[in-house]
């Protein structure tokens, strides 16, 4: 289903007029924007992860870099 509508959307984008390829771009962008949006306020409403970004930030302060993995441990091999 999901690829149809996809699909679907293509095929509507490629008969339209440069002038509405270009509306239709900003509001799909201004759709992508707000959903990233609306995923940052959820996650940032947690307040376990607030606690803990709490805690990181004073860990910082006070020179506690032992309290971290480093970068090599904590990214994927993507």
């Amino acid at each position: 289903m999901r690829s149809a509508l996809k699909e679907e959307a293509k095929k509507a984008i490629e008969e339209l007029s440069l002038d509405k390829v270009r509306v239709a771009v900003d509001f799909l962008q201004y759709l992508k924007d707000k959903e990233e949006m609306e995923a940052t306020l959820e996650i940032l409403a947690s307040g376990e992860l607030k606690a803990q970004l709490e805690e990181a930030e004073r860990a910082m302060q006070e020179g506690r870099f032992e309290d971290f993995l480093p970068w090599k441990k904590v990214r994927r091999n993507v």
